[in-house]
């Protein structure tokens, strides 16, 4: 009987452990990947292509997708990446590249929603 209980108490913990463990890991690539964006968006310029984009920073993590989600963009805008703080919205630090319909960067912006 003791030794079932000790057995329960020994699964709930590992389980406990785990998860603690899952979710350090994803917070600790969430910040990595973030960082890579912060330290790229600088070289993203007008008239580069959505490829090169994708080589720079890296897909979004976000959002991909219509114009217009978090902030008023370009009238030309066709498509717009987002990419977010780990901790989005409760640090509502935003990245976005909006693209022309030729898929080129028409704009490139950093955003703090007050």
């Amino acid at each position: 009987m003791e030794s079932d209980v000790l057995r329960r108490t020994r699964i709930i913990l590992i389980s406990v452990a785990g998860i603690v463990l899952l979710l350090a890991v994803r917070t600790v690539f969430a910040f990595v990947r973030y960082s890579q964006v912060e330290r790229g968006f600088a070289s993203v310029h007008v008239g580069e292509s959505r490829a090169a984009v994708i080589t720079t920073i890296g897909k979004p993590n976000y959002h991909a997708g219509k114009c217009g989600v978090i902030h008023f963009p370009d009238k030309g805008c066709s498509l717009e990446y987002v990419y977010s703080h780990p901790f989005a919205p409760i640090v509502p630090d935003y990245y976005i590249v909006s693209f022309s319909p030729d898929d080129r960067v028409i704009e490139a912006d950093q955003w703090n929603s007050p």
